[in-house]
């Protein structure tokens, strides 16, 4: 008879606190770091988690540390959000587009435009690669779902759909609602140009943008 490993219960204590500390760090900086940039203060993003600056560097002991563990904690994110439209898409009982569940619950949802804006000023590690790839096979998987619908061309790769997201994305000096507003009327002509496209047969100036030329625009370092 094969012995089972008794699943982990419920963190308890310091484990459940510091947990729950890493993960209001983790969204104070990367709200901090989308509204300042590289020169994000260490005691705004400590206002925000409710923490001390001391308890931020004992953690993180460097920027650079806080922000790959903010890359890797956004990339998580979009993964799941790519994931989870792939599974809304399949399971409709009508014509649903992946793509198009993306782009709009990712103008809805993300923060802003952290990947080029941090990776610009640090390397990658293997965790962030990992879910690099990760990122890439489920914007894959969300394309092949759309491109035998007619609802995008099939020279439209990963690559191309993550430089959709930062041109639907830019930065806007007004209120959060009223910019996704604005971010979501320019979606609906890209959307419409996709269609097109897939429908005529037609190929888009230039080529696909590939996830190298991709992941090469948001690290400091190309890596194998």
């Amino acid at each position: 008879m094969t012995s089972q490993q008794p699943e982990a219960g419920p963190l308890r204590g310091r484990a459940r606190e510091a947990q729950s500390n890493d993960g209001a760090i983790l969204r104070a900086a990367r709200e901090v770091f989308s509204e300042w940039g590289w020169s994000a203060p260490m005691s705004e993003v400590a206002a925000r988690a409710k923490t001390g600056v001391a308890s931020i560097y004992r953690r993180y002991p460097s920027k650079t540390e806080l922000v790959n563990a903010i890359r890797v904690y956004a990339l998580d994110l979009i993964c799941e959000l790519a994931e989870d439209c792939l599974r809304e898409a399949s399971g409709a009982t009508q014509r649903v587009s992946a793509v198009e569940l993306f782009l709009r619950r990712h103008i809805a949802e993300a923060k802003g435009p952290l990947m080029p804006l941090l990776g610009r000023q640090v390397g990658s590690n293997d965790e962030i690669d990992e879910l690099s790839d990760r990122l890439e096979r489920a914007l894959a998987a969300i394309i092949a779902h759309d491109v035998p619908l007619g609802l995008v061309p099939g020279d439209y790769g990963p690559g191309d759909l993550m430089l959709t997201v930062t041109h639907l994305r830019p930065t806007l000096t007004v209120p959060r609602e009223k910019a996704n507003l604005m971010h979501l009327r320019q979606l609906d002509y890209v959307l419409a140009g996709l269609r097109a496209y897939a429908r005529s047969g037609e190929e888009a100036r230039g080529q696909s943008s590939t996830w190298a030329e991709w992941v090469s625009l948001n690290n400091t370092d190309e890596r194998e």
